[in-house]
C-alpha cells in the first residue's frame, strides 16, 4: 500500500472558504446507503487552525483501519469531528477482504494525531472495533514490503512442515489462508484433494461454482488489541501461531505413533 503525500494547504483562503470547501467535498451521493452510527466527539473543529501556515502546523498521518466496508467520507468526518484534519484523504476503491480496511487521515499537528490515537482507537463503528495508529511515511511502505515477504516465507515453511509431519496429506493440495474478524487476525492451514480423472463427477462442477472441499488442518490467531502502540505485525503473529501449532502437532503425532498405546487394545496386558 503506497503512502500518500501530505496535501497542500491553501494559505491564501479564509477560514470560511476552507470550511465551505470541506463541506462541499464531503457531500453524500443522493443514493448513498444509510449512515453508519459513529461515536461523536463533543469537541468542535478548530477552523482557525486549518488556516495557519503548514510550516508551523505540519500535517501528520494516522492510519484508520478495520472499519466497515460501508464507511463513507461523511462518516469519517463525523468520527474525526473534534480534530483538525485535511479533507484530502482517499478511501480504497478495491480492498482485499482477507485484510482489514484501512486508509490514511492527515491531521494538523502531531498533538492532534496523538490525541486521535488515544481517543478513537478501539471505538466501535458499524459493529467493528476500529484502530487508529500513528504512521511514519518514511518507513511505513518499506515495513509493509518486509511483512509481505516474511508472510510468504512463513506460509512456505508451514506447508513444508505439514508435508513432512502429516504423511496422510502428502497427496493433497495445502494452502495457508488468512482471515480478519474485528481486531483478531487468523491463519488457517487447509487441505483438499486435487481434481483428477478419478475424481467423482460432482467434483468437476466445484471449480465452475468457485467451490472446493477444504478440510481444516490447523489454525493460529493473534489479537491486534494486544499490539496497540507497539511495532508489531499482527499478521505475522497469527502466521507464527499457526506455524507453532503445526510443528507441535507434528512432534506429538510422531511420538504417539511410536508408542505402544497407538496400536494395542489393552495396555495392561504388557
Amino acid at each position: 500500500m503506497s503512502i500518500p503525500t501530505p496535501p497542500k494547504v491553501e494559505t491564501d483562503q479564509t477560514p470560511q472558504q476552507l470550511f465551505s470547501k470541506a463541506v462541499r467535498s464531503l457531500h453524500n451521493r443522493r443514493n448513498a446507503p444509510p449512515p453508519i452510527p459513529i461515536p461523536v466527539n463533543p469537541i468542535s473543529i478548530d477552523i482557525k487552525a486549518m488556516a495557519r501556515k503548514p510550516e508551523t502546523l505540519p500535517l501528520v498521518a494516522v492510519e484508520l483501519s478495520n472499519y466497515p466496508p460501508g464507511l463513507l467520507r461523511h462518516d469519517i468526518q463525523i468520527l474525526f469531528k473534534g480534530f483538525t484534519m485535511s479533507v484530502d484523504f482517499v478511501l480504497p476503491i478495491a480492498t482485499r477482504f482477507a485484510y482489514p480496511f484501512r486508509t490514511f487521515i492527515w491531521l494538523v499537528g502531531e498533538e492532534e494525531a496523538k490525541r486521535a490515537v488515544l481517543e478513537l482507537s478501539g471505538s466501535i463503528v458499524g459493529g467493528r472495533e476500529i484502530r487508529v495508529t500513528l504512521v511514519d511515511p518514511a518507513t511505513y511502505e518499506q515495513k509493509e514490503v518486509i511483512v509481505a515477504e516474511l508472510a510468504d516465507e512463513l506460509k512456505i515453511a508451514i506447508v513444508n512442515t505439514a508435508h513432512l509431519s502429516y504423511p496422510h496429506l502428502a497427496t493433497k493440495i495445502l494452502e495457508v489462508r488468512e482471515h480478519t474478524k474485528g481486531a483478531v487476525h487468523f491463519a488457517f492451514l487447509q487441505a483438499r484433494e486435487p481434481v483428477t480423472i478419478h475424481s467423482e463427477p460432482k467434483v468437476y462442477l466445484q471449480p465452475v461454482r468457485n467451490e472446493a472441499r477444504w478440510e481444516l488442518v490447523a489454525g493460529g490467531r493473534a489479537d491486534g488489541r494486544g499490539a496497540r502502540g507497539q511495532d508489531k505485525s499482527v499478521r505475522l503473529a497469527a502466521l507464527k501461531s499457526l506455524q507453532e501449532t503445526v510443528e507441535k502437532r507434528g512432534i506429538l503425532k510422531k511420538i504417539w505413533s511410536q508408542w505402544d498405546g497407538s496400536r494395542l487394545l489393552d495396555l495392561t496386558t504388557q
